[in-house]
């Protein structure tokens, strides 16, 4: 049996047998690495004694466990006490980070660690073992713990969560409550993503003009979609504390000064949380360029292809400006690291720079790639000069970097990426975006549960270098805290399970017992989170290159449901095929899956198109771009083999206001037999279909010719949610590169979720 196994026993044992006064059921999250449930209790009230033998190593750690207790309890206790006993002791042969060991017994508690970090901890699991409601306005002046002994420690050393506060804006009071919530599930790190095109949020005092003007915006399209969304969700509505107006109009946003910063790095390292700060260049600098225009390499910067003008690395006074804004964030934030993006860098004005080309003939750059590699270098061995070490996304891969800097990896689309970072010698931390992007309220926590650390492919050799995980709240349509904190709670505490106890104690199903408790503890600390049990199924596709098949996993909020499936688009009985963990789809299938209550099945089906196909993993080049509100999987989303379910913001399908034309390159020339692309329609939201779906072939990727002009028959009219395939015969024709043309001649969004080539 797992340990968690055991725990989810201990829950309904201690839920069963516990005293009426406590309540308590233990539920601990993230689960510890050991733990033994006693038959017994402890009675906790402000006549507890408070025993030190920490040789003076924890007094920020007893000062946090006075606040906690005053707050349950409404009193501190003292060294004087006369009643059962809690006994902080130093013990130096608990050698791990963070590790700790907790002993409650029926007249004292003993908490035991070798740092600060590990009593910590072992503060925040005793806090988990009161009564939930007690982290509301509510006190109790005796408490009935469980006594139970448990040994604990971390297994990943990167455990962490990231805010962007650039898209739409959150308050500094919301950053202090972030790190309280990070701190009572165990996790260390804050990615706090600061500026991008859209904000600049921190005070910088050589440059004013980023927080007079370039923290303030008026409303852009994708406030527009909020407001949109606000009309059926208020939680999309702006917070009325972020706007101001200004000769007569309405402007969004908001910074934090240098001071508000310093406090709140304090705060968080007070819970042993290190905020990172990122400051993203060379591209994602509109925000500042829109008031230091000469910091472009053009006269008129804006938008290219797919991303924003970027900083000039042929300018010198760039790097003047970079270095000075990083000595002043360098100031604030003492974190071994700084972020500093080189992600999603529109390189077309440096091409044209006359800037551009002078240093690259004089450092002997080859192409734009290499002058970007210039840049990271650059401004890398600056900040390394300061003591810190450099994270980047893990686009600047694809120019090349040293192998000292920290690289995120999120292109999950993107393969063998985590192969080349090992192969560069770089250390990673893992935050694919799919599942570890957060940014819907329907995304499920099972993936995040069940997150590998690394694929097949990954040198075993190399898993060192592996240095944990985190997600990302990426702000772009979530303008309200109440809205944060549906689409993080609970997920997080998936996550932070998954970063903190060990493969031998990870259980989903204990996991899944435990969150209620959780639940009500976050309820209780007016963390307004979104979970919904439903008896619908959730698909994860995990696409396998190496034996060319999609793995299937059904997933359900329900505890150990009976699931019976189907391959044929039949609908399933009690003789179907029974789910029992991931099973393997080669070619295609139409597979259709129920939950089963006393040999029914339960509505809503599960319906889902899965092929695994000649054109999975090709890349795919984007002639017009896609909405930025509906990326997907970004530039790898057609050919990524995950299949979209029935709403287009499930993350899966890929939104157009153009036309969709895209080309993809087969690697080389091969006979092509078949086309289809799926398209959606929700006319009510304006989602449509294209009016013509058109395929061309090419051997070279300059001379194309049509084979394939394929029209829509759905009326606009019809309400109801539509999926059309767009499919016909390639011939048998030989080709390199495939051109598909979605026309958008309704003028409406067009949404599709694979090209499917065989």
């Amino acid at each position: 049996m797992k340990y968690s196994s055991i725990i989810l026993l201990a829950v309904l044992f201690w839920t069963a047998c516990s005293s009426p006064v406590s309540n308590t059921p233990i539920s601990i999250i993230p689960a510890p690495a050991k733990m033994e449930i006693q038959n017994g209790s402890f009675s906790l009230s402000s006549s507890t004694k408070l025993v030190l033998k920490d040789e003076g190593k924890f007094s920020n750690e007893v000062e946090f466990l006075q606040i906690t207790l005053e707050h349950a309890l409404g009193s501190k206790i003292s060294e004087d006490g006369n009643g059962t006993e809690i006994e902080l002791i130093f013990d130096s042969q608990i050698q791990a980070a963070g590790a700790y060991q907790l002993e409650i017994n029926s007249d004292k508690v003993i908490l035991k660690a070798g740092d600060p970090s590990g009593m910590f901890y072992a503060l925040e699991t005793f806090r988990q073992l009161l009564p939930a409601d007690l982290e509301g306005s509510k006190t109790s002046g005796e408490i009935s713990i469980p006594t139970v002994s448990i040994e604990d420690q971390p297994t990943l050393d990167w455990r962490g969560m990231h805010l962007d506060v650039s898209r739409h804006f959150f308050s500094i009071e919301y950053l202090h409550r972030y790190v309280d919530l990070l701190a009572l599930y165990k996790m260390n790190k804050f990615h706090l993503h600061l500026t991008d095109d859209q904000g600049w949020r921190i005070e910088i005092k050589n440059y004013p003009e980023l927080t007079e003007k370039s923290a303030w915006r008026t409303f852009n399209a994708q406030d527009s979609v909020c407001m949109e969304k606000a009309v059926e969700d208020p939680r999309f509505n702006f917070e009325q504390k972020h706007l101001r107006e200004v000769d007569g109009q309405t402007q969004y946003g908001g910074f934090y000064t240098q001071d508000e910063l310093r406090e709140l790095v304090a705060y968080a390292q007070s819970r042993h949380v290190e905020i990172i700060p990122e400051i993203d260049m060379p591209g994602h600098m509109m925000a500042a360029i829109q008031v230091y225009p000469e910091l472009a390499c053009i006269d008129n910067p804006g938008w290219g292809e797919l991303f924003s003008t970027p900083l000039c690395p042929g300018k010198e006074g760039v790097y003047m400006f970079v270095e000075n804004v990083l000595t002043e964030v360098m100031d604030i934030f003492p974190s071994k690291f700084v972020h500093i993006g080189a992600d999603e860098v529109e390189k077309s004005t440096w091409e044209n720079s006359q800037a551009c080309k002078s240093l690259m003939a004089a450092e002997g750059l080859k192409d734009v790639e290499e002058l970007q590699t210039y840049f990271v270098e650059r401004v890398t061995k600056f900040l390394k000069s300061k003591g810190k070490e450099v994270i980047v996304w893990d686009d600047a891969l694809n120019a090349g970097i040293d192998s000292s800097t920290y690289v995120m990896y999120w292109r999950n689309w993107v393969a063998e990426v985590p192969e080349r970072i090992a192969a560069n010698g770089n250390r990673m931390i893992l935050v694919p975006g799919n599942p570890m992007y957060f940014s819907r309220l329907d995304a499920k926590m099972y993936p995040i549960y069940h997150l590998p650390l690394h694929g097949k492919k990954y040198p075993e050799e190399k898993v060192n270098l592996i240095q944990g995980t985190q997600a990302a709240l990426w702000s772009e349509t979530v303008p309200s805290e109440a809205l944060a904190d549906a689409i993080i709670f609970p997920k997080m505490l998936a996550l932070a399970e998954r970063t903190w106890s060990s493969p031998e104690v990870l259980d989903w199903e204990s996991f899944k017992v435990r969150l209620q408790t959780q639940l009500k503890r976050l309820e209780a600390l007016g963390v307004k989170y979104s979970y919904n049990v439903t008896k619908e199924l959730i698909p994860f596709m995990n696409v396998d290159q190496e034996m060319q098949q999609i793995g299937i996993t059904l997933d359900s909020e329900l505890s150990n449901p009976e699931i019976h499936y189907t391959l044929d688009g039949s609908t399933p009985t009690m003789d179907s095929p029974k789910y029992d963990g991931e099973f393997f789809v080669k070619g295609s299938a139409l597979v259709t899956a129920a939950v089963f209550e006393e040999g029914k099945a339960l509505e809503p089906y599960l319906t889902r198109q899965v092929d695994y196909h000649k054109a999975i993993g090709k890349p795919v080049t984007y002639q017009k771009p896609w909405n930025r509100s509906y990326p997907a999987g970004d530039a790898g989303t057609m050919t990524d083999g995950l299949r979209g379910g029935n709403g287009y913001g499930d993350g899966k399908w890929q939104g157009f206001t153009t036309d969709m034309d895209v080309t993809i390159d087969m690697g080389e020339e091969q006979e092509l037999n078949s086309f289809s692309a799926t398209f959606m329609q929700q006319s009510g939201p304006g989602v449509l279909m294209p009016g013509t779906v058109e395929v061309s072939l090419s051997s070279d990727g300059e001379n194309f010719h049509q084979v394939l002009s394929i029209e829509n028959d759905i009326p606009k009219d019809k309400k109801e949610l539509i999926l059309k395939d767009f499919a016909g015969s390639l011939g048998g024709e030989k080709a390199r590169y495939i051109n598909v043309k979605a026309i958008n001649s309704q003028r409406g969004f067009i949404f599709t979720d694979e090209i499917v080539i065989n």
